[in-house]
């Protein structure tokens, strides 16, 4: 199962590669509706999510996507982003976002009361458990 959900960081981190810098190809200085050096920036910050989900940490991966939406919002705001480029890479994000949380590990499954022990599940069981339960 590791080795599944590896593969699956590695096809995710692939995936945030090609999605956001796609939206960021057109960021050359002739481009209109990007800084430069806000390109430079968000691309610094696509490596960080790509690397993330590269190493099979979608969570650290998500993590640092949500860096690079902070970024995109405080630039756009600021007018370093023109509101279609933004939109575009905001598209990307989601996108990569959709994909990093469903490369989420399942969390694992809490017991039920009553689901293990000896116990009737009402609190008055005869507190004796299972030997195998005991600590020696």
């Amino acid at each position: 199962m590791t080795v599944r959900i590896y593969g699956a960081a590695r096809a995710v981190a692939v995936l945030c590669a090609v999605a956001v810098v796609t939206a960021l190809s057109g960021c050359a200085p002739a481009e209109p509706g990007i800084d430069t050096a806000v390109s430079s920036v968000l691309q610094a910050s696509v490596a960080d999510v790509t690397q993330a989900a590269a190493d099979g940490n979608p969570e650290a991966a998500l993590a640092a996507l949500d860096v690079l939406e902070a970024q995109l919002k405080e630039d756009t705001a600021s007018g370093a982003i023109g509101a279609d480029r933004s939109a575009q890479i905001q598209a990307s994000i989601d996108l990569v976002r959709a994909d990093l949380t469903a490369a989420l590990p399942e969390p694992s499954p809490t017991p039920t009361p009553g689901q293990d022990g000896n116990g009737n599940g009402n609190g008055k069981g005869n507190g004796k458990g299972n030997k195998k339960d005991k600590d020696d």
